[in-house]
Parts: C-alpha cells; structure tokens; sequence
C-alpha cells in the first residue's frame, strides 16, 4: 500500500488544456473518488497515475516516488477497466494468473494468489469457464481478480460498473466496497455516478473542466458545498436552485424569488440585502405546508417509501420529496416550505457559497 500525492499537474492535447494544475493528498490505505461529469479529466487523471498518459507539467507520487517517467508496469498499481479487458481465448483460471506468470513467480505462489482472490471473489466455481461464459456481475469480479492477485500498492478503476444493470451495480459497489475494507488498499474510482462515490468513497474530488471544485468526505460535500455546481452534482434528486434576491426583514435577510414571492428563511452570514443570490434546497428540505412557496404541480412520482414532486415556481422547476404518501395530481396548486437550517446561498455570478 503507499499514499498518492498530484502536485500541479497538467495535461494538454493538441495544445488544449485538459488538466490546470491538480493538486490533492491521498493516504495510505484511503478509498478516494473522482467525480465530475463527462469531459473534466477525471479518467485523463487516472490514466496519468497508471502510466497511460503522458504528464505534461506536474508531478505524481506514488509511495513518496515521482513516476512521471517510470513504465506503467515499474509502478505497482494494478486497474480495473470499465470493459473489463478480459482475454477471451483463457479461461478464468489463465486470466487470473497471466501477470503472475509474466513476472516469472513461482507456481505454487500463483496457485495459492489465484485461489486467493477466487475465494474472496467467489470465483472458486468459475476457474475453468472462458469469458463469453460468464454474466456481466462475473467478468466484472474476474477482472477486479486479476487486480487483487497482484498484491498492487494502488487500485485504479475506472468506471468499472457503468456496463452493469442497476441492481447489479448496487450489488458490486457493495462488493467493492467490502474488498477495500478487507484489503485496506489506496483505491482511486473514478465515475460518473456521484451515488458510486457517495456510498463507496472515504473522499470525494469534485472536478468540472479540468479544475478541483471541492474535496470532502461525502457528508461535507452534501452539507456544506463549495459552489452551486458541487451543490447539485452532488445528491440524488439534485438540488434545486431558486434565483432571486436577499431583502431586509424582521427576523435578518430574507428571500425573494425572481417571481416576487417573498419567503422568510432567517439566513445570516456574510450575504447582505439585495444580494443577488442562488438559493439551494434538496428535495428532501423542501415540505408540503402552509407558507412557503406556491407551486403548481407538474409531476408526482411515487416510489413506495416515498413521493417525489416536481412543481413550478414562478417558471422554475423544483424538486420536492415527501415522505408520507400524498393525493396531489398535475395540476394542483401547493405550498412548499423550506426548511431554513438546510438553505444554501450561492452568489448568482460566481456560484461560490455565501458563509
């Protein structure tokens, strides 16, 4: 195992920035996530630590030693690809101890590494199957096989459940998430999925075109962001941004929507009246009352353990969950109320988040 350290650094193709001078820690034996949407480097980034890609300006730490010029193979990691990579003409067994075999270790060792990582990954029944034999749950599992087998300082994956179906990818992050506990490897993750990260991560890096937005365990990413963009890449429903202003009121600033609805949130901090501001509220802030906002129904969605709204305020799409079951149909005029402790302020220009 070795903690991981970017300082500054930066990839250009074609003379197009793609990395501006990433910088963050990663210690020893910490399950670390980069998320972001598509476009904003974090696979370029992972591809970098592997030894896939070229740095351009910066430099990586593995272990407390620069890798910028060492091979891939000279660096100890081993990573899991979102298509899995599988050789299709060997069986589980072969694929699973080819890298054992190519660094010319004993065969003992190989069959007691192999039948390791087959016993963690329950793949004892599967060791003579090829491939195409297996479901997508199982290949996904081979290929983190042949990365345990390894004994590598660094795990990198990337986006490696994104091919599964919904319940099999709840299924493998849990499964993931269990290895890691057991293994105590530093793991890189990189996904698109801030669900993934959520549930699976030590820390989250947030990143959009190219920069670090935030870097925070989950809980601090989803209660006190940065910006609005982290503010809404992270949780699920997203968070709703209401645009408006801060006005002077009895109890400090309150909010003014962009349709003139006036609501008492009691905010205080560093943001003054006639601030133009974004306000974020999650779903699961925003309840069905008196007061409040008035919205107009759009869309009810029940799940079962709860109902999930979509309304219109004054133009703008919110997202509201209850937690009972409730009789609203399209079309219905409510209210919805915010919960003042959980409002969010966001500075309408920059996004950044007023204290």
């Amino acid at each position: 195992m070795a903690s991981v350290q970017m300082r500054s650094v930066v990839k250009n193709f074609a003379g197009s920035p793609v990395l501006k001078g990433v910088d963050f820690d990663i210690v020893d034996g910490e399950f670390l996530s980069l998320v972001g949407p598509s476009g904003c480097g974090k696979s370029t980034l992972l591809r970098m630590v592997a030894g896939l890609e070229e740095i351009t300006a910066g430099e990586i730490h593995i272990g407390g030693q620069v890798v910028n010029n060492l091979a891939s193979k000279d660096r100890d990691i081993a990573m899991v690809f979102q298509n899995y990579a599988l050789y299709p003409h060997m069986t589980v067994r072969e694929n699973l101890s080819f890298a054992l075999e190519m660094r010319g270790e004993f065969k003992a060792q190989i069959v007691q590494q192999v039948d390791y990582a087959a016993g963690i990954l329950g793949l004892g029944d599967l060791l003579d199957r090829y491939p195409r034999q297996l479901s997508g749950g199982q290949q996904q599992r081979v290929a983190m096989g042949r990365a345990i087998v390894r004994k590598p300082q660094v795990f990198l994956f990337d986006e490696p459940l994104s091919n599964l179906d919904a319940k099999l990818r709840v299924q493998m992050r849990t499964e993931i998430k269990d290895l890691h506990e057991r293994l105590k490897t530093t793991t890189i993750y990189v996904t698109h999925d801030q669900i993934e990260a959520m549930t699976m991560a030590d820390r989250i890096v947030v990143m959009r075109a190219g920069i670090v937005e935030q870097i925070g365990t989950p809980l601090e990413l989803y209660d006190k962001p940065a910006n609005a963009f982290v503010g809404t890449f992270i949780g699920s429903p997203s968070m709703n941004l209401l645009r408006g202003k801060l006005i002077g009121g009895d109890k400090g600033p309150a909010f003014e929507h962009a349709s003139g609805q006036i609501v008492a949130l009691g905010l205080t901090g560093s943001a003054t009246p006639g601030t133009e501001i974004d306000l974020g509220i999650r779903p699961e802030h925003l309840t069905l009352g008196q007061g409040g906002f008035e919205a107009k129904v759009v869309v009810v969605e029940p799940t079962g353990a709860e109902t999930q709204i979509v309304a219109d305020i004054g133009g703008q799409r919110v997202t509201a969950i209850a937690k009972d079951r409730v009789t609203i149909q399209r079309g219905d005029i409510i209210h919805l109320v915010p919960e003042p402790a959980r409002a969010h302020c966001f500075d309408a220009g920059t996004g950044k988040r007023l204290s």
